[in-house]
């Protein structure tokens, strides 16, 4: 074969090569293609509610660039929805990732919900473990011991995350004072934490917040005749959130208020909740016990038979049985 021919058949590998190689690096601008792919496609199933597939997503995304701070709080978000143990626990080095990586308030919150729903199926698992101990204790007295200090160091380990999400939760509020979520989660921590001060600063204002919220949508809901019907039933629903809110966080109050003995603050709240959920069985059960821990057992009796009247609890739950056996003791 002549030297000529030899040579360009060699050129024509050579640029064929080139043009393969090409093909299989993409360019800076393809891999941010992919990636806000990947991004979109998580955001999509993460809102949808569907977290194993929002995290695949993300991961994928992450593949192309590890650096990119949305996608790490994407993939540490739909762990922590997932809400099992292992997964949650995976999903702190997501998240410590995109707090470092983003400057958002959001990333921190995020990390924050993290330390709380770790420290709270860590501290719920040891709660468990102690009823178990005590209710079936090893015969061997060292083991008993063992597996009561090794519980003890769990509550201890939910000890620390709720801390450790109350210092980000107030990194937040200083950028954002009226965040609602981060005064909510704030004071669950504080409460959890036994910082009974903090936890009612924290969700007392997280109410002034609601209320302000409720006044304002009724007042719309009263006086825009310009709405369509559409726009009502939207302002409607967000109303209702609120109420549903607010009822949350005065149930919490009113847990406080028990544990530091303020019996009557704690009614207080549960006459708040009623006025705004009428038919909220847990403020009228725990309304009752609290009349028949004052003596007020007009009022107690009242409240337990509405509670076991109306409550689909089967018959030999516990709180039904109190119910009925306060009910018994005051009706003789």
């Amino acid at each position: 074969m002549p030297l000529a021919k030899l040579k360009s058949i060699a050129w024509l590998i050579i640029c064929l090569f080139l043009i393969l190689s090409c093909s299989n690096n993409p360019t800076e601008e393809s891999i941010a293609t992919r990636t806000e792919e990947y991004r979109q496609r998580a955001s999509q199933y993460y809102n949808a509610g569907s977290y194993a597939q929002a995290f695949q997503q993300a991961r994928l995304g992450l593949e192309l660039d590890e650096e990119d701070g949305g996608l790490n709080l994407l993939a540490g978000r739909a762990l922590m929805m997932q809400r099992d143990l292992q997964q949650v626990a995976i999903a702190r080095y997501y998240l410590e990732r995109a707090e470092t990586l983003l400057d958002s308030y959001k990333a921190q919150f995020s990390l924050g919900e993290f330390h709380y729903r770790y420290g709270s199926m860590l501290n719920a698992a040891a709660i468990k473990q102690r009823q178990s101990i005590a209710e079936f204790p090893s015969n061997d007295e060292e083991i008993r011991l063992a597996e009561t200090i090794k519980n003890e160091e769990r509550f201890k380990k939910a000890k620390e995350h709720f801390a450790d999400a109350t210092k980000l939760l107030q990194k937040v509020l200083k950028k954002v004072p009226n965040d609602l979520n981060s005064l909510q989660l704030a004071g669950q921590c504080y409460s959890l934490l036994e910082q009974y001060n903090d936890a009612k600063s924290h969700l007392k204002q997280a109410i002034k917040i609601l209320e302000e919220s409720r006044q304002y949508k009724n007042r719309i809901i009263a006086n825009d005749t310009s709405m369509s019907i559409e726009q009502e039933k939207e302002t409607r629903r967000k109303l209702q959130q609120d109420i549903q809110n607010e009822v949350a966080i005065r149930l919490l109050l009113a847990s406080i208020n028990k544990k530091e003995k303020q019996f009557g603050l704690e009614i207080l709240e549960y006459d708040i909740i009623l006025s705004l959920d009428p038919k909220n069985l847990e403020a009228i059960y725990a309304r009752g016990i609290c009349h028949y821990q004052l003596g007020s057992f007009t009022e107690c009796i009242s409240d337990l038979e509405d509670f076991v009247s109306s409550t689909t609890l089967a018959f030999e739950s516990p709180p039904v049985q109190r119910a009925l056996s306060i009910i018994t003791e005051l009706k003789q």
